[in-house]
């Protein structure tokens, strides 16, 4: 292992990016990184292009036989350096002409070469790369700092605290919550009011962002008001005043008032019945019309007994599974699975007439939970109240904005989150059950 500068001319693209699928070429590859994270590369580009490189991080490389070399972390500053100083190499034109942009602004300072780390194989280099992106690691590896710890850091160093808005929206950077839409001066004057901020579950000590409840609890309120708040009908009037911000954020989050005997007034909906899906959680009644007998059926029954404020961390995994599993089976017992494995193919070879590398679908693919709920949503016959599959819409979102999926996926992905018992029977009355009256009915449907 040494150290040296290397011309970005003689440092590739790596076609076999653990962040994507392996593609043949460099032309493929370095296609493949802005089909997948372009916005990101264009930050970037525009930030070394302004800035320099980071002169803390070395690039970890590979000597090839033809004397370039392969990195093995840091790709994305690669393909940025390659196409501020070849923007023509990036198919897309509308790439192209952004770091062409760049190019002519910051061009006479462009750095022509990159400090590296050049391992002599892989292997000697897999402790080091795995260290950088695999978080934590007990300790080991990279702590990643919160939004609090970052805004601590700003106060230090700035010696100015940040607004609220910017620290709610780290915050809700952190946990994948969308806020493209939301205005930060509009919820800095909505969470200047002292009851708006009781009952997000938050305050601000110091200036510094703090959670007075727990995370989910928090993430679902700010949910809610980002989504009000990005509706086309919202405006400024309706929060100009710290009555109307209480007033507004009473009807956001559904907050009733409680009287003065302390006893919470509960609107009585009269037509409410009795069916398989009522109370917040799982019921002996939907186990028992569940007509198969498999694994989704023995989750059920094995869920209705389980508490969520007792055991949140068994409820939040199981539903995840449960809701997964479930749509599955019935999509493949439909057939529907072999549609969209289909549909797939030909996404695939439509992509390969336009991309110099090709790339065949695996013989194993199978879709994503996220993928099944969109074929769902967008499939008449499966879903025929256009009600239920806009809304259906709404809660699995677009790429950029998916609350309810991100949640479960939290669910078995993220060691760090704890999911909360509002949360999981938040998503369960409302994605959960959703699922299953289309799966029953689906079903009833077919056997009459």
């Amino acid at each position: 292992m040494y150290k040296k500068p290397i011309p970005i001319s003689k440092i590739l693209v790596n076609t076999e990016n653990p962040r994507f699928e392996p593609v043949n070429g460099q032309q493929a590859a370095l296609d493949l990184m802005l089909e997948k994270a372009g916005k990101a590369v264009l930050n970037l580009a525009k930030d070394i292009a302004q800035h320099g490189l980071n002169p803390s991080k070395r690039l970890m490389v590979i000597e090839q036989k033809d004397g370039n070399f392969l990195p093995l972390e840091g790709n994305r500053r690669i393909v940025a350096l390659k196409l501020l100083h070849n923007p023509d190499e990036a198919t897309d034109k509308n790439f192209a002409n952004k770091f062409k942009e760049f190019k002519k602004e910051f061009g006479a300072q462009l750095p022509n070469e990159v400090e590296c780390v050049v391992f002599p194989d892989k292997e000697s280099a897999f402790r080091w790369v795995n260290l950088e992106h695999t978080g934590r690691n007990k300790g080991v590896g990279v702590l990643s700092w919160d939004s609090t710890q970052r805004q601590r850091f700003i106060v230090q160093y700035a010696g100015k605290k940040p607004s609220r808005s910017i620290q709610l929206f780290d915050f809700a950077d952190e946990n994948n919550l969308n806020h493209d839409k939301v205005d930060a001066t509009t919820l800095d004057r909505l969470t200047g009011t002292p009851f708006v901020r009781e009952q997000i579950g938050i305050n601000f000590p110091d200036g510094l962002l703090d959670l007075a409840k727990s995370k989910g609890h928090v993430l679902k309120n700010l949910r809610k008001i980002f989504a009000a708040m990005s509706d086309k009908d919202f405006k400024v009037g309706d929060i100009y005043t710290s009555t109307k911000s209480k007033s507004w954020i009473k009807d956001v989050l559904g907050v009733v008032e409680k009287e003065k005997s302390g006893v919470e007034q509960k609107p009585i909906d009269a037509k409410a019945k009795k069916d398989i899906f009522d109370g917040d959680w799982i019921t002996h009644q939907l186990y028992s019309v569940y007509p198969k007998q498999n694994r989704v059926k023995a989750i059920l029954k094995e869920l209705k007994d389980i508490n969520p404020k007792q055991k949140p961390n068994i409820c939040g995994t199981a539903l995840r599974v449960l809701l997964e599993l479930a749509v599955y089976v019935f999509l493949k017992d439909t057939g529907k699975i072999k549609s969209i494995i289909d549909l797939e193919r030909a996404r695939v070879a439509n992509e390969n007439k336009k991309r110099r590398g090709k790339r065949a679908l695996d013989k194993d693919w199978s879709p994503s939970f996220q993928r099944t709920l969109h074929y769902i949503s967008s499939n008449e016959d499966i879903m025929t109240d256009p009600l239920e599959r806009k809304t259906l819409k709404t809660f699995i979102g677009k790429k950029s904005n998916e609350p309810f999926l991100t949640e479960l996926n939290q669910f078995t992905h993220n060691p760090d989150y704890e999911p909360g018992p509002d949360a999981i029977t938040e998503i369960w009355n409302k994605l959960g059950k959703l699922i299953f009256r289309t799966i029953l009915f689906k079903q009833d449907e077919n056997n009459k």
